[in-house]
């Protein structure tokens, strides 16, 4: 059909809508109905006279707006949703509109937190100089998987930083103690190293009646590439490279995702700087003695071990025990090898790690049929969690730092009153480092330095 045609079919359907809305007289056909309803129709002879002809129930009409003029060009009778339709498209749009507006508040509150500290990025770093490193610890929470943490750390924490050209570096653990035994390792690795600094190598010419031992020159002492290549000869400037964590008081950083984590940070500082640089041999005897326990018990109640998803894993070595009981920290030296008088650095002139700023960030987790209002409230109101993030995240990325105190060991206890009650009665069980108390000693953290986000 062509659109001339069209057009011409809408011009008549419409010509007669104008001449019924001016007299619907004419359209009535009351006069016809009532003549044929006259003529007697005639006997049909199978027909009883008794018999009562079959009426099926009509469904009533359903209410509703209705015109004739819109019912002349096809539009059906306009009427209200059912009762349950409406219940379910409220619903539907309810939660809809507040997870949109949800998600939108977000991404509105990082872009604010990261356009505070975005004048950051627009420095000019020469190839002389290095950006300024923090050292990330994420631990899962309780009874729960790693990528909760990681998703508010992606989400939250990590586009500030990005936007203020902060370097970072990620260490996640699987199991409980991975943290902790990891940073208290790296602390005797230094103390050994600075023990071996200025030892003399043992005489291996002595049986030949030779008295004074042979001297070790490292090839550096000896010469730099600049004096080899050709290129420096050329280029006589020698480039220094110049870090921005050789600043004592705002070097690096360490962040700490869960309550989890820093507990096992501050457990493994304390392990590492108060504790032995050999493993004593009572530690060693007991490990060995967990591990067989612990074999034969799974030999005897294989099922038992199936849903240990935090310490179970053949691919994996048992976490090592601590080399000393926070009970002995007070009466251990403190890191003999160091010279506790300064601020110790590497040598890049940078503070080590456990010299630099520490901060906490909870992981908010609720578990459990009873909280499920509050876990609901949370899902859609994490705008709220994006702007407290945000804002202590941009402390970090100014460098707003402060002495460590002792209250500050109790950051992010707020955590642990979340935590599952259940999962939190089989760690005392076990003796977890997580549901104890956070030991510490007075001569460590005293020499701690902590972000200031003012909270």
């Amino acid at each position: 059909m062509s659109i001339v045609a069209k057009f011409q079919i809408f011009l008549a359907k419409f010509f007669l809508l104008a001449i019924y809305i001016d007299d619907p007289r004419l359209f009535n056909t009351d006069a016809s109905s009532t003549m044929s309803e006259a003529k007697p129709e005639p006997p049909q002879p199978d027909a009883k006279p008794d018999a009562k002809p079959d009426i099926k129930p009509q469904p009533p009409k359903k209410k509703g707006f209705s015109n004739p003029a819109l019912r002349m060009m096809g539009i059906p009778r306009i009427s209200l949703p059912s009762r349950n339709w409406l219940i379910f498209w409220s619903v539907l749009i309810g939660v809809g509109s507040s997870i949109a507006y949800d998600k939108y508040e977000q991404k509105q509150i990082r872009k604010k937190w990261m356009a505070s500290v975005s004048h950051l990025s627009e420095e000019v770093y020469t190839n002389d100089r290095i950006p300024r490193k923090l050292t990330i610890y994420i631990a899962p929470p309780p009874n729960d998987f790693l990528d909760e943490s990681l998703r508010i750390f992606r989400r939250f924490i990590k586009p500030v930083l990005n936007a203020g050209s902060v370097d970072f570096e990620i260490f996640s653990e699987s199991r409980q103690g991975d943290i902790r035994s990891a940073v208290a390792q790296r602390i005797r690795d230094l103390r050994i190293k600075e023990a071996e600094k200025g030892k003399i190598q043992p005489d291996q010419t002595k049986e030949n009646g030779i008295g004074e031992p042979p001297e070790y020159v490292r090839r550096s002492d000896l010469y730099e590439p600049s004096d080899v290549l050709g290129l420096y000869k050329v280029f006589p400037q020698k480039i220094e490279i110049v870090s921005d964590d050789a600043n004592n008081e705002v070097a690096g950083g360490i962040v700490c995702i869960g309550r989890g984590a820093f507990k096992e940070y501050i457990s493994g500082i304390h392990e590492g700087l108060l504790g032995p640089l050999q493993k004593p041999q009572a530690i060693a005897d007991e490990e060995a003695r967990r591990a067989e326990a612990k074999a034969k018990d799974k030999e005897e109640n294989p099922t038992k071990y199936s849903d240990d998803d935090d310490e179970d894993n053949d691919n994996l070595k048992p976490v090592p025990m601590k080399f000393i009981n926070s009970s002995d920290y007070a009466n251990a030296p403190l890191a003999p090898e160091f010279n506790m008088d300064t601020v110790l650095k590497d040598d890049k002139g940078i503070p080590l790690f456990f010299e630099q700023p520490v901060y906490v960030y909870s992981v908010p987790t609720i578990q459990g049929f009873k909280n499920v209002p509050r876990k609901m409230y949370r899902f859609f109101t994490k705008r709220f969690f994006a702007d407290d993030y945000g804002e202590r995240t941009t402390h970090i990325v100014n460098k707003d730092t402060r002495p460590f105190k002792e209250k500050d060991v109790l950051m992010a206890k707020e955590e642990e009153v979340d935590w599952p009650p259940n999962w939190v009665k089989k760690g005392t069980e076990r003796g977890s480092e997580w549901v104890q108390e956070l030991a510490y000693d007075d001569r460590v953290i005293s020499r701690m330095r902590v972000f200031d986000v003012k909270k």
